[in-house]
């Protein structure tokens, strides 16, 4: 049976680990609502190049454009999006088992990381990163979205690559996070996931022509779902944290109640064997 003093330590732990996590869970809201109010900024800009984009798919159907000729299926690159850090729950292991699952049925593939434990789980695979970006999801902006748009391109652009997808952590709700894979290149009508009306009359002229116009949305299409995949992520990553935190400080409050009563029985039964053994020193005493 633990004594007093083993008790009353293990309780000063608890309530030092308890602070530590209740002011995590504090900073991961802060931080998850943040990252939620860029996303609600930039959408209905980004909405408007995704229904753009689609609008020219889906009535000009005899386009074509390098972006969305379907090559061999071949040589597929992975743009894997996980967190800096741990202490998420199931957060990061849930989307890298869901890249590595699908790297299984591709003959060649290229890899990009972003975020550490992205990196050191391929690490770990033995699986080479061709790009690294291990601070974009800390806290995403458009320049690192740019960033990565130019270097997919740069490399779809010199065919060294067949098909591009991006996977990452959908934000549904706070407590519910889904991972995903979306492909990116070439671009499909069915990808894009707005829906066009044909509420209007005939059809929609692009100037130039749809080609050129494609060539300017394209770039910023990508950066869009980039920056998007960015902003889930880490909204996500600070949601599945708050979550493991929130449980972590239940649990404690739930241990400290527990060692608070055996901390008062032992104390209760200390001060009885001291009272019963003053009276009987008395009662030796008077005889």
């Amino acid at each position: 049976m633990a004594d007093v003093a083993e008790i009353k330590h293990r309780i000063k732990s608890i309530q030092d680990t308890h602070q530590i996590t209740k002011a995590m869970e504090l900073v991961s809201t802060a931080k998850m609502r943040k990252s939620m109010q860029k996303h609600v900024y930039s959408s209905a800009y980004f909405n408007s190049v995704r229904y753009t984009l689609k609008d020219i798919l889906h009535h000009s159907t005899d386009i074509r454009h390098k972006y969305t000729e379907h090559r061999a299926d071949e040589r597929t690159a992975y743009i894997v999006i996980a967190g800096d850090k741990g202490l998420a729950g199931a957060f990061n292991n849930n989307v890298l088992n869901l890249a590595w699952a699908h790297m299984q049925t591709r003959p060649v593939h290229y890899v990009v990381t972003i975020g550490q434990m992205a990196r050191a789980f391929f690490e770990a695979k033995n699986q080479s990163d061709d790009l690294e970006f291990t601070h974009a999801v800390a806290s995403p902006t458009l320049h690192d979205a740019r960033g990565i748009m130019r270097d997919i391109l740069d490399l779809y652009d010199g065919n060294l690559m067949d098909e591009v997808y991006v996977i990452f952590t959908r934000m549904v709700s706070t407590s519910v996070h889904e991972p995903v894979m979306v492909k990116l290149l070439p671009i499909e009508e069915k990808d894009i996931g707005v829906d066009v009306k044909d509420t209007y009359g005939g059809q929609i002229g692009y100037d130039p022509s749809p080609e050129e116009v494609l060539n300017v949305l394209v770039p910023q299409y990508l950066v869009g779902m980039i920056y998007t995949a960015l902003i889930h992520s880490s909204a996500s990553e600070h949601a599945a944290r708050m979550m493991a935190m929130s449980n972590a400080n239940k649990n404690a409050d739930k241990m400290l109640e527990t060692l608070n009563l055996e901390y008062n029985r032992l104390r209760q039964s200390a001060i009885t064997t001291e009272l019963l053994d003053l009276s009987s020193g008395r009662f030796l005493s008077d005889k």
